[in-house]
């Protein structure tokens, strides 16, 4: 078996931390904040620490040096979205020389090499690397701390147990459910080193002060009691810790939609590799099967009370399964072959991550940049999501008013809901609905119809899969001049708009004064025309066909001398670039006859320059 040298050993860990480190920040900000993070920025970074402390715990309950790190991180680099990201990466980092420690003290520098290379390439790290929450850094301190408990029962110094205590508080205190490894190694401790009175002892006064030490913030009744707090994200799904928990820990969730048989091979692994551990460790390798298998146990049980079943929040587990799949990797040539096929896909996973559509959270930037282009200073914006990164770009890019949440929270009462919207329909020319509201939540659609039934939809867009809608009042306001008259029926005004959306549609507004009744209902047609189309041997590329206002206007019942938007909208699917014109009439849908004009049977409204 092949040793390795000093040098060497320090070679390699170098180039491996060199490894991961431009893992973690190669395209650190290629996708936008997801609501988590946003929240993280918004309210630990930006907010007084003391307001964080009185009011966000409860909230959004984590414990108090996650809320530290991160705002004098804040304080120390500014809290735009590369700096608030680059802590959680710079820190995982520092991972790959604790998983090298870790590993080398189970099964050498052999294994404590490899265990640092999974580290520096897993999946599932690097995504938490790039995300600004507190779980990459947890996941460092949390083995960190199991090291330096298992070297503290080795060596029986008090400086060992000292530097353990130090760990093991700063992992309890950046994230509750460390809680789980220390309960399992105080138990590991006192079963195991039974007949080692003295270390045991020595192991117990050390947790018992780790304990002392987290009891003031840990058994606040107001986080205990008071919160109300109920998770958010899933109830307990037992079923689903071997199909999305194990492949998570060991490989990412990027993979999963795509490769639906790999949690049977990671489960395959991680099986192989715990009979492996537990018959050449004996004692130490069935602390790793505890600290791989009772986490998954302990957070099912937490999340029949609470909904927290998702696999980030035991992400301590992801190290456990490292050093056990490194210790496999190690042992023959068998192994080595299990080796190759994790690393291949750890590779597909981290390419997937990085260079196709993948995203991590709705594309919030692109909404953000869209609205800031097309909203004026008179609109509001309200976001059905309830999702903070909303929040963020908002103000990042200084868009108009602060934008208003409704519903608010799933309990919010129709009644509540309505009342904001007329006050806001009062207050601005437009409003603007974005996204939707969660799937669960019984007053989702409250909105939506409201505005539905009191006000004109002006614009409907699908800008990178969020909604994007604008109302109006159905009243006009403003001049609008006289530009031709068809027949003695209406009239077309001047104001027209044309907006190319960025879902490759066009919607135009055109303004109409009615002069007249019809015996027959009259229909708008608005034809995009140019170039022959080869598709269909005419100049027509696409075009809206419409009663006014959908119907809501029939020339039949229209009052003459009001003024009428009409909205339309042309797919631009299969529209070229190129100039086009904009040509509007209408016609008897009965028999196809269109009303003349001085230009003849339509008008050109103008020409456009589709991109």
């Amino acid at each position: 078996m092949r040793t390795f040298s000093k040098m060497h050993t320090w070679l390699l860990l170098t180039g491996f931390i060199l490894l991961g480190a431009a893992l973690r920040f190669h395209h650190i900000n290629r996708v936008p904040l997801r609501g988590d993070e946003a929240f993280t920025v918004i309210h630990w970074l930006r907010e007084p620490l003391s307001e964080t402390f009185r009011s966000i715990a409860t909230v959004d309950p984590q414990p108090p040096l996650a809320y530290i790190m991160f705002h004098l991180w804040g304080q120390l680099t500014g809290t735009g979205e590369y700096a608030v990201r680059f802590l959680p990466a710079l820190v995982n980092v520092i991972g790959i020389a604790v998983l090298y420690a870790l590993g080398k003290r189970f099964g050498g520098v052999r294994v404590g090499l490899c265990a640092a290379f999974l580290w520096a390439v897993h999946p599932y790290q690097i995504w938490h690397a790039q995300d600004a929450r507190n779980y990459a850094l947890w996941a460092v301190l949390s083995p960190l701390a199991l090291w330096l408990g298992l070297r503290a029962i080795d060596r029986d110094r008090p400086v060992d147990w000292a530097l353990y205590y130090a760990a093991a508080v700063a992992a309890a205190y950046m994230y509750y459910l460390e809680l789980f490894a220390l309960t399992i190694f105080a138990a590991y401790l006192v079963l195991r080193y039974r007949p080692q009175r003295r270390v045991v002892l020595r192991g117990l006064i050390v947790l018992v002060l780790v304990a002392l030490t987290l009891a003031p913030w840990f058994l606040q009744a107001r986080l205990l009691f008071g919160s109300g707090y109920t998770g958010t994200t899933f109830s307990a799904q037992p079923d689903k810790l071997l199909t999305w928990f194990v492949p998570s820990l060991m490989f990412g969730e990027v993979l999963q939609a795509s490769l639906s048989w790999l949690w049977v091979a990671a489960c395959a692994v991680l099986v192989v590799g715990m009979i492996t551990v537990v018959r050449c460790l004996k004692g130490r390798g069935l602390l790793l099967c505890a600290l791989g298998i009772l986490p998954l146990v302990l957070i099912t049980l937490v999340s029949l009370r609470l909904n927290v079943f998702t696999p980030r929040y035991i992400l301590f587990v992801s190290a456990v399964y490292i050093v056990i799949c490194a210790y496999l990797v190690t042992r023959n040539h068998l192994g080595a072959l299990v080796g190759i096929a994790l690393l291949g896909v750890m590779i597909i996973a981290n390419v997937q991550y990085f260079y196709t559509d993948y995203r991590k959270a709705p594309d919030w930037r692109m909404l953000a940049a869209f609205l800031s282009e097309n909203l004026d200073r008179q609109a509001q914006v309200i976001q059905l999501a309830a999702d903070e990164a909303y929040t963020f770009y908002h103000e990042g890019y200084a868009l108009p008013s602060d934008p208003l949440r409704l519903p608010a929270n799933p309990r919010q009462s129709a009644a509540e809901i309505s009342s904001s919207l007329a006050t806001a329909a009062a207050d601005h020319e437009s409003l603007w609905i974005i996204a939707d509201a969660p799937p669960a939540w019984t007053n989702r659609s409250v909105v939506t119809e409201w505005l539905h039934d009191r006000l004109q939809r002006t614009r409907s867009v699908n800008v990178g899969g969020l909604r994007a809608q604008e109302y109006r009042a159905w009243h006009v306001v403003g001049d609008h001049l006289p530009i031709v008259n068809f027949d003695d029926t209406v009239r077309l005004l001047n104001g027209w708009q044309v907006f190319q959306e960025p879902d490759r549609s066009l919607t135009v507004w055109a303004y109409w004064q009615p002069l007249r009744t019809t015996e027959q209902p009259l229909h708008v047609f608005l034809h995009l025309v140019g170039a022959v189309n080869p598709r269909t041997g005419t100049p027509l590329w696409a075009q809206d066909d419409q009663a006014p206002q959908d119907g809501r206007a029939a020339t039949t019942l229209w009052e003459p001398g009001q003024i009428l938007r009409d909205v339309y909208s042309i797919s631009l699917a299969d529209v070229p670039a190129d100039q086009y014109n904009l040509v509007i009439g209408l016609y008897d849908p009965a028999d196809g006859t269109r009303l003349p004009s001085p230009y003849g049977d339509s008008y050109t409204l103008g020409q456009i320059v589709i991109d």
